[in-house]
Parts: structure tokens; C-alpha cells; sequence
């Protein structure tokens, strides 16, 4: 949660926050886009659904070879939004949930750990757990999304609100909601 001060100006008092995921994974499929805005050194990923463009995100170049290499977009993926009440009203991220590669978990391990003597025992009850979790995640973000303050569907709860914003994005509907946030920002 980000902190914003009290009317006092003495004690942060946490923005509120909602997340909303989708059940299942979803088929998203991630190129890289022209857009005049992205700063020099950097390139701009465009997220598609179904052919309609939902999100953009500004990448360094080293990210996106990661994204290209390990073909993150290949499966369907699990997709969060996280959403937080803010100026000019919901104020969105978007991120696709993608298994870290194998070869990245065996070399996060410590290369000394070998040696502790209760290591072996932690490894054991480690690749026991492993069998039985989930495999490990990580969040790529794929971009910003914004819902006025006047189109908002649920205004008395941010959880159905946020719930709202994620279903628009997978069924259908965000063209209008990237569009207009753009738009809206830039005063056409």
C-alpha cells in the first residue's frame, strides 16, 4: 500500500488497495509497439487480448530480450490488476503472472549453501514442499490502466470496481478504456 500523510500532515495513512486476478490463465500475446513517448534507450511492449490492444509498458531492451527468450507469452498466464483509489480515480496496474525458469530458481540457491551442514537437511524438506506448491511466479508489468472517477461501475467498493476493471480487460472493452484515458491525459 502506498502512504499518503494524514489531514495533520504528522502520520501516513495507507491509500487503499484492491487485487483482482483471473480464475484461469488467459492468452495474452506481448510485441513491441511504436509510441513517440517512450524515452531514448528504451522500447514500448503492447499487450494484446483477442487482437485488441489493453496495455502498453516502457521495458529496457535487456527485458525484453528475457521476455523473448524464455517466450514468457507462449502459454497462457495468470493476469493480476492491483488498484488503488487516486487521482482522476482508480489508478491501475496490470501484470502477467510467468514461471520463473528453472534454471533461475537452481541459481538463486547460494553457491556456499553446499557447505553448511544443515543444508542437506533444508534440501531434502525444500524439494519435498517443492512437489507439492505451486510452481514460482513472477509479475511482468504490461501496463497502466486508468478508470474515471466518472465511469466508475461499483463507487462504493474498490473491490468490485477493480474486479470490473480486470473483466473489461479480458472480455472485451478496454480499447475504449485505453483510448480514452489517453485522450482524456493528452485533451483531444
Amino acid at each position: 500500500m502506498t502512504a499518503v500523510p494524514d489531514p495533520t500532515g504528522e502520520n501516513p495513512v495507507p491509500t487503499p488497495a484492491a487485487i483482482a486476478a483471473t480464475e484461469e490463465p488467459v492468452q495474452l500475446k506481448v510485441t513491441l509497439i511504436d509510441d513517440e513517448r517512450v524515452p531514448s534507450g528504451m522500447v514500448c511492449m503492447g499487450t494484446y487480448r483477442n487482437d485488441r490492444l489493453v496495455a502498453r509498458a516502457v521495458l529496457s531492451p535487456e527485458a525484453w530480450a528475457q521476455i523473448e527468450e524464455h517466450r514468457f507469452f507462449d502459454q497462457p498466464l495468470q493476469v493480476v490488476l492491483v488498484a488503488r483509489l487516486a487521482p482522476p480515480g482508480l489508478q491501475c496496474q496490470l501484470f502477467a503472472m510467468v514461471p520463473l525458469p528453472q534454471d533461475e530458481l537452481d541459481e538463486a540457491e547460494e553457491p556456499w549453501a553446499a557447505s553448511v551442514p544443515s543444508s542437506a537437511y533444508e534440501s531434502v524438506l525444500q524439494s519435498e514442499s517443492d512437489e507439492q506448491e505451486d510452481p514460482q511466479v513472477a509479475p511482468i508489468p504490461l501496463g497502466n490502466i486508468v478508470r474515471f472517477e466518472r465511469d466508475r461501475v461499483h463507487p462504493d467498493s474498490l473491490p468490485l470496481e477493480t474486479a470490473d476493471v480486470l473483466k473489461k480487460i479480458i472480455e472485451g472493452g478496454t480499447s475504449e478504456v485505453v483510448d480514452r484515458a489517453l485522450s482524456d491525459l493528452l485533451g483531444l
